[in-house]
Protein backbone atom coordinates (compact mmCIF):
# COMPACT_ATOMS: atom_id res chain seq x y z
CA UNK A 1 0.00 0.00 0.00
CA UNK A 2 2.84 2.25 0.65
CA UNK A 3 4.15 1.94 -2.42
CA UNK A 4 1.34 2.72 -3.92
CA UNK A 5 0.79 5.89 -2.21
CA UNK A 6 4.68 7.21 -2.97
CA UNK A 7 3.95 6.11 -6.62
CA UNK A 8 0.91 7.99 -7.09
CA UNK A 9 2.97 10.96 -4.98
CA UNK A 10 5.48 10.94 -7.48
CA UNK A 11 3.70 11.28 -10.30
CA UNK A 12 1.62 14.24 -9.05
CA UNK A 13 4.28 15.87 -7.86
CA UNK A 14 5.69 15.48 -11.47
CA UNK A 15 2.68 16.51 -13.00
CA UNK A 16 1.78 13.10 -14.50
CA UNK A 17 -1.73 12.14 -13.55
CA UNK A 18 -3.41 8.58 -14.59
CA UNK A 19 -6.11 9.84 -17.38
CA UNK A 20 -8.54 7.24 -17.79
CA UNK A 21 -8.94 6.04 -21.51
CA UNK A 22 -11.87 7.46 -22.84
CA UNK A 23 -10.49 11.12 -21.78
CA UNK A 24 -7.35 9.83 -23.70
CA UNK A 25 -9.53 8.54 -26.60
CA UNK A 26 -11.16 11.66 -27.22
CA UNK A 27 -8.08 14.05 -26.60
CA UNK A 28 -6.67 11.60 -29.53
CA UNK A 29 -8.86 11.43 -31.74
CA UNK A 30 -8.68 15.33 -32.50
CA UNK A 31 -6.51 15.56 -35.04
CA UNK A 32 -7.49 15.52 -38.79
CA UNK A 33 -4.94 12.38 -39.39
CA UNK A 34 -6.32 10.66 -36.79
CA UNK A 35 -10.10 11.44 -37.89
CA UNK A 36 -9.70 10.07 -41.67
CA UNK A 37 -7.28 7.44 -40.58
CA UNK A 38 -4.02 5.84 -41.32
CA UNK A 39 -2.45 7.04 -44.77
CA UNK A 40 -3.85 10.17 -45.18
CA UNK A 41 -2.38 13.24 -44.77
CA UNK A 42 -2.99 17.35 -45.14
CA UNK A 43 -2.81 18.46 -48.59
CA UNK A 44 -1.70 21.78 -49.67
CA UNK A 45 -3.89 24.37 -49.76
CA UNK A 46 -6.41 22.02 -47.39
CA UNK A 47 -6.94 23.90 -43.98
CA UNK A 48 -9.36 26.58 -43.61
CA UNK A 49 -10.15 28.42 -40.32
CA UNK A 50 -14.19 28.07 -39.37
CA UNK A 51 -14.64 31.90 -39.13
CA UNK A 52 -18.28 33.76 -38.53
CA UNK A 53 -19.36 36.84 -40.00
CA UNK A 54 -17.44 38.48 -37.36
CA UNK A 55 -14.31 36.76 -37.97
CA UNK A 56 -14.26 34.74 -34.96
CA UNK A 57 -12.88 30.82 -35.30
CA UNK A 58 -15.19 28.16 -34.30
CA UNK A 59 -12.89 25.67 -35.74
CA UNK A 60 -11.16 24.51 -38.70
CA UNK A 61 -11.36 22.33 -42.00
CA UNK A 62 -8.83 20.14 -43.70
CA UNK A 63 -8.78 18.50 -46.80
CA UNK A 64 -6.98 15.18 -46.21
CA UNK A 65 -5.30 12.38 -49.01
CA UNK A 66 -4.78 9.29 -48.84
CA UNK A 67 -2.03 8.77 -51.90
CA UNK A 68 -1.86 5.02 -51.72
CA UNK A 69 -5.32 4.87 -51.90
CA UNK A 70 -6.14 7.66 -54.48
CA UNK A 71 -9.07 8.97 -51.69
CA UNK A 72 -9.60 12.46 -49.93
CA UNK A 73 -11.50 12.85 -46.32
CA UNK A 74 -12.37 16.32 -45.03
CA UNK A 75 -12.29 16.88 -41.48
CA UNK A 76 -14.36 19.72 -39.56
CA UNK A 77 -12.94 20.25 -35.72
CA UNK A 78 -14.68 22.60 -33.42
CA UNK A 79 -12.62 24.95 -31.39
CA UNK A 80 -15.48 26.50 -29.58
CA UNK A 81 -18.17 24.98 -27.94
CA UNK A 82 -16.06 21.67 -27.86
CA UNK A 83 -17.80 19.22 -25.87
CA UNK A 84 -21.65 20.37 -26.60
CA UNK A 85 -23.18 19.13 -29.00
CA UNK A 86 -23.94 21.53 -31.63
CA UNK A 87 -24.34 21.56 -35.60
CA UNK A 88 -21.63 21.11 -37.33
CA UNK A 89 -21.05 19.79 -40.76
CA UNK A 90 -18.03 18.53 -43.37
CA UNK A 91 -18.58 18.34 -47.28
CA UNK A 92 -16.14 17.15 -49.68
CA UNK A 93 -17.08 17.56 -53.71
CA UNK A 94 -14.99 15.72 -56.41
CA UNK A 95 -15.36 17.20 -59.23
CA UNK A 96 -17.25 14.64 -62.21
CA UNK A 97 -17.60 12.16 -58.98
CA UNK A 98 -19.38 11.90 -55.53
CA UNK A 99 -20.01 14.06 -53.03
CA UNK A 100 -20.76 13.66 -49.16
CA UNK A 101 -21.89 15.70 -46.70
CA UNK A 102 -21.86 14.91 -42.74
CA UNK A 103 -23.89 17.30 -41.00
CA UNK A 104 -25.51 16.48 -37.28
CA UNK A 105 -25.27 17.90 -33.55
CA UNK A 106 -21.68 16.76 -32.81
CA UNK A 107 -18.96 17.24 -29.81
CA UNK A 108 -16.36 17.36 -31.34
CA UNK A 109 -16.02 16.97 -35.13
CA UNK A 110 -17.63 16.06 -38.25
CA UNK A 111 -15.90 13.78 -41.03
CA UNK A 112 -17.35 13.57 -44.46
CA UNK A 113 -15.41 9.33 -45.13
CA UNK A 114 -13.90 8.35 -47.89
CA UNK A 115 -14.17 9.51 -51.85
CA UNK A 116 -11.87 8.46 -54.26
CA UNK A 117 -10.53 11.17 -56.11
CA UNK A 118 -6.96 11.00 -57.44
CA UNK A 119 -6.15 13.71 -60.11
CA UNK A 120 -9.36 14.47 -60.00
CA UNK A 121 -10.18 18.58 -58.71
CA UNK A 122 -12.01 18.95 -55.25
CA UNK A 123 -14.15 21.82 -53.32
CA UNK A 124 -14.48 21.50 -49.68
CA UNK A 125 -16.28 22.68 -46.38
CA UNK A 126 -16.98 22.92 -42.77
CA UNK A 127 -19.20 24.31 -40.49
CA UNK A 128 -20.36 25.26 -37.16
CA UNK A 129 -22.71 26.83 -35.04
CA UNK A 130 -23.04 28.07 -31.55
CA UNK A 131 -25.61 26.29 -28.93
CA UNK A 132 -28.57 28.30 -29.72
CA UNK A 133 -27.70 27.66 -33.46
CA UNK A 134 -27.97 31.26 -34.32
CA UNK A 135 -24.11 32.07 -35.06
CA UNK A 136 -22.91 29.70 -38.12
CA UNK A 137 -18.59 29.50 -38.37
CA UNK A 138 -17.68 28.48 -42.17
CA UNK A 139 -14.46 27.31 -43.89
CA UNK A 140 -13.26 25.81 -46.87
CA UNK A 141 -12.99 26.15 -50.76
CA UNK A 142 -15.71 26.77 -53.02
CA UNK A 143 -13.68 26.81 -55.97
CA UNK A 144 -12.03 23.60 -57.88
CA UNK A 145 -8.42 23.27 -56.30
CA UNK A 146 -6.24 20.34 -55.12
CA UNK A 147 -6.19 18.79 -59.21
CA UNK A 148 -3.26 16.81 -59.36
CA UNK A 149 -2.72 13.53 -56.52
Amino acid sequence: MLTRTVIAATLVAAGIAATPAPAYAASAAQSPESICGPGFHRVADGHRSMKTRAGAVFGHVYLMFNKRGGKNCVAAIKTAYRGTRTVTGAALNIRGGAKSVDVREYRYYAETGHLTGAWKCVKYAGWTKDPRGRVEAWGGRASWGNCAG
